[in-house]
């Protein structure tokens, strides 16, 4: 069974959510010897919409990509266990 879409967290600026839905993440934080990041050393997330991407926009800038990297707190309850259940992470 599949998990349920994440909805995007991103906000345009007149107030309106996006309507798309997480389709990949990537943890960042230090690496273990096996190449990967724990999930309790997670600093931060950085996430891709199914309708914009990155919501980086046409000129993408390293303050456009932030747009969608979101600290493990700052994600909405539960967000990060499906990240880590689902097949998000890349």
């Amino acid at each position: 069974m599949m998990p349920p879409a994440i909805p995007c967290p991103f906000i345009y600026a007149n107030g309106r959510c996006c309507s798309g839905v997480v389709r990949r993440a990537r943890a960042y934080g230090p690496v273990g010897r096996d190449g990967y990041v724990r999930r309790e050393k997670v600093h931060k997330y950085r996430l891709w919409c199914s309708e914009k991407d990155d919501h980086a926009g046409v000129l993408s800038t390293p303050v456009a990509k932030a747009r969608m990297e979101f600290y493990p707190d700052e994600l909405d309850p539960g967000v990060e266990d499906q990240l880590w259940t689902g097949d998000l992470l890349s």
